[in-house]
């Protein structure tokens, strides 16, 4: 029995120490900016999908991701649109190398309008590259200008039409907007040892 708990730690012990990247954030109310619960957040791993769970009510998730594979982090509620982004965690690492980065990135999801085709969103919002060798994570830009017309047509049209069905009361105006959250995640990366 003895010998059986001490591999169940040991092992354990080895498996949290294989996570590379660690994702955080919230997801929340497109307009409100309001902290949105119980979202189904579902997380591929070269294609085959490695996890899902539901956030609580203030909208909180947390992911582990191990190196070496390309990710897809998928977000969903019903009424509302499904959103994702793509991380790409291949790449050599130090031999011995145990450190954990730990990002931030923020989801916004917006309500579904009927009569309005919103499917361009099942793409992948935001691609980022993690490289494990330095700990760095870097959004790809030229991705996000290439789907930059896009999303701004399809944002301009759901404003429109939302503040036709909105209390002009609850409606929040976007100051100082970075390009990153207008695409609907907000990604800063922290890194520990």
């Amino acid at each position: 029995m003895r010998t059986l708990l001490f591999f169940v730690l040991f092992g354990t012990s080895l498996l949290s120490g294989a996570v590379d990247l660690r994702l955080r954030g919230e997801v929340t109310t497109y307009g409100t900016n309001a902290q949105l619960g119980d979202v189904l957040v579902r997380v591929y791993r070269n294609g085959i999908k490695e996890q899902a769970f539901t956030t609580g009510q203030g909208g909180k998730y947390t992911v582990d991701l191990e190196r070496g594979g390309n990710y897809v982090i998928r977000f969903s509620r019903p009424g509302h649109i499904t959103k994702c982004f793509a991380v790409d965690t291949k790449g050599e690492a130090w031999q011995g190398d145990t450190r954990e980065v730990s990002v931030s990135v923020e989801m916004m999801l917006f309500k579904k309008v009927p009569g309005m085709d919103l499917s361009f969103f099942d793409l992948p919002m935001g691609l980022a590259r993690f490289e494990p060798l330095t700990g760095f994570l870097s959004w790809d830009k030229a991705y996000e200008e290439r789907i930059r017309p896009e999303v701004d047509r399809l944002m301009t049209e759901l404003r429109r039409r939302s503040e036709d069905e909105l209390d002009p009361a609850s409606v929040v105006e976007e100051k100082g907007s970075s390009r990153s959250r207008s695409l609907g995640h907000r990604g800063m990366a922290i890194g520990k040892r």
